[in-house]
């Protein structure tokens, strides 16, 4: 999202006395003390709107909601009144910065705003490459500043203040990485990237290994410079020693992901200094790999664009290209964050092109059932190489009366996190090498209702540890190659694969599944055709709780935008679910069919008889649409 900004200052004591009011109010407001977690039932919202649509969604908060534009009395007083919109609607507030999209805004507001921009290896500004629609005064196009220079980190905490002179519970980043992610454009080789690179490089980096890449000192040293000298001058030679320890070129990239997210650490504090609270943090991030998850130890939780799948989605549901979520809630889940997502661009123009409100609604209930969300869908920014940015609008109609269905239904959701009976390996290292093995396990083993979740093996990159402790409450764990591991982390991999309890994920082959079954039964079973997903979760730690399992029905008929609903499902499901109880009551939760503006939301549960079943219990869902809720105790 691109913002235009004025730099109209207001004075400075002005300023901080609002700030030091909203400070104030933060330390003295318990009904404002920001609750630092997202709730599995929470809707979130992609920025701010009016009390008719927060009321119609049951919107519950708002993420990326703007800020006061302007430095001025004006400005402020009406971001205050849209903070308080929501607030009187019982909804927490997260302001909003941009990091990498906001390039008009540094242009209007540092009259030097040429000395931080992003430069490649050949000397070159580097452009945001999907702003390339983008100009602003005088024909500038989106250029990609840098988050290690100075002026633009003073802008960035500029819009920060603008953000917190209002008493919000939250403050969202948009496009975060700032300067991480400029690799593969050439960059960023800015001087102060230089500088900070070379105080990084004597702090990580042994003056041994230093002298075999041929460097003997690092007073003076330019990075920059270093590869010229050995011939890398143009963007593809840059590109090929990105990987090569001889070039520096991996300690290069990493400085740059963790500068970043020290940065973010930096803004979450300075921002929390001026509201007086803790707040709710996050960025716009759908991760699906290891510089994803760098961020993680700064943020409360992830809200970003998560791929959706909507350009293949032609490979109809037999493949598993629409559970490409999953991986992304999976590795959120490994890192103990919660990921509130909007689908991608490209998503969102094809539902816009092609009037696609049932495959949404599909979304909504996949990503709920696994214990994350969608963000209400009101107005999504959609993006295609030709029409560039453009907008998708639904109505109330297509998606309200789901969402009204979740928060009628905390219960269902809040407190319940996935019930991992079995582990699937996430070795940090390998999946830089090569995630694809690893990720294709993960969308196997949700395909097939297995009781899953990530257990992390980390690295230089994740602050993460294998142990014989971690893999002591699976019944199976799921390897896939690579694992790269060393040392204790693969002492406590050969322990666990000694006691027979790894199982391998071939490549080409897949997983054996007579080999899984051995050291867990199949615990979700359904008598119906294919594409069918059970996703089981429980409250940790609290055995008299209700199991909560998801039935996603996963027939798609793609050219009437409908789910084909199937009648007497019988549901087998195993005793290891229940912790080795036996439940004795069924009921079944279901969203209602349409919107009902009089009970948004309102759907009556069916009561289910519960019948003994060979290791385990049964019972029959007498008809299943796209999403339906078992509720067990």
């Amino acid at each position: 999202m691109i913002e235009h900004f004025r730099k109209n200052h207001l004075p400075s004591f002005a300023l901080a006395g609002c700030l030091l009011l909203i400070a104030l109010l933060g330390w003295t407001s318990e009904s404002s003390a920001a609750q630092t977690a997202i709730q599995h039932s929470d809707v979130v919202l992609m920025g701010e709107n009016g009390k008719d649509v927060y009321d119609i969604y049951g919107i519950s908060v708002v993420s990326w909601g703007g800020r006061a534009w302007e430095e001025k009395p004006a400005a402020i007083e009406d971001f205050r009144k849209r903070v308080k919109t929501a607030h009187d609607c019982g909804i927490r507030y997260c302001s909003g910065a941009a990091f990498r999209t906001a390039f008009a805004g540094m242009i209007d507001f540092d009259p030097k705003w040429s000395e931080s921009r992003c430069m490649s290896i050949e000397g070159k500004p580097i452009l945001v490459p999907w702003l390339w629609d983008q100009k602003h005064k005088d024909g500038h196009p989106a250029y990609w500043f840098c988050t290690n220079a100075p002026g633009y980190r003073e802008y960035l905490k500029w819009q920060v203040r603008t953000g917190m002179t209002a008493n919000v519970e939250g403050l969202h980043i948009d496009d975060y990485g700032g300067t991480s992610g400029t690799e593969w454009s050439g960059g960023c080789f800015c001087p102060h990237c230089m500088k900070a690179f070379n105080e990084y490089l004597k702090k990580n980096v042994s003056t041994e290994r230093l002298a075999k890449c041929g460097i003997a000192s690092l007073d003076g040293f330019n990075y920059g410079q270093f590869l010229k000298s050995k011939g890398i001058v143009k963007l593809d030679d840059f590109r090929r020693i990105l990987g090569s320890a001889e070039h520096l070129g991996p300690d290069f990239v990493r400085f740059q992901y963790f500068a970043s997210a020290d940065f973010i650490g930096e803004v979450r504090k300075y921002a929390e200094q001026l509201v007086g609270h803790p707040l709710l943090v996050s960025v716009n991030s759908g991760v699906t790999d290891p510089k994803n998850l760098v961020v993680a130890p700064q943020v409360s939780y992830f809200c970003g664009e998560v791929d959706h799948g909507t350009e293949k989605y032609a490979w109809g549901p037999q493949k598993n290209v629409d559970l490409q979520p999953v991986w992304t809630f999976k590795l959120a889940d490994a890192v103990g964050r919660f990921q509130a997502c909007t689908a991608s661009g490209q998503d969102w123009a094809y539902v816009d092109a092609n009037k696609k409100p049932g495959l949404v609604r599909r979304w909504i209930a996949q990503d709920y059932a696994f214990g994350h969300c969608l963000m209400a869908p009101h107005r999504q920014w959609a993006y295609t190489e030709k029409k560039g940015t453009h907008w998708y609008q639904s109505r109330p109609e297509d998606y309200a009366h789901v969402y009204r269905f979740v928060r009628r239904n905390k219960d269902l959701f809040d407190g319940y996190e996935a019930v991992g009976l079995v582990g699937l390996l996430y070795s940090s290292a390998g999946a830089a090498q090569n995630v694809g093995p690893t990720r294709d396990a993960c969308l196997w083993m949700a395909k097939n209702s297995i009781p899953f979740e990530m257990v992390s093996a980390g690295d230089s990159w994740l602050d993460a540890k294998l142990t014989p402790q971690s893999l002591s409450k699976y019944r199976a764990l799921v390897v896939a190659e690579p694992t790269l591991l060393d040392g204790e982390q693969k002492q406590a991999l050969d322990q666990f694969k000694a006691a027979g309890k790894v199982v391998a994920w071939d490549a080409q082959k897949g997983l054996d599944e007579a080999a899984l079954a051995k050291l867990l039964p199949k615990q979700i079973v359904f008598s119906a055709p294919e594409h069918l997903i059970g996703v089981a979760r429980a409250i940790p730690g609290n055995v008299a709780s209700p199991v909560i399992v998801h039935l996603l029905n996963r027939n798609y008929d793609q050219q009437a935008d409908a789910t084909v609903k199937l009648q007497n499902v019988k549901v087998t499901l195993g005793k290891d679910l229940f912790g080795g109880r036996t439940p004795s009551k069924a009921a079944l939760y279901a969203p209602p069919a349409s919107l009902d503006r009089k009970d948004p939301g309102a759907s009556a549960p069916v009561s289910l008889k519960v019948e003994p079943a060979e290791g385990g219990i049964a019972v029959t869902v007498p008809e299943l649409d796209y999403w339906g809720i078992l509720k067990l105790e």
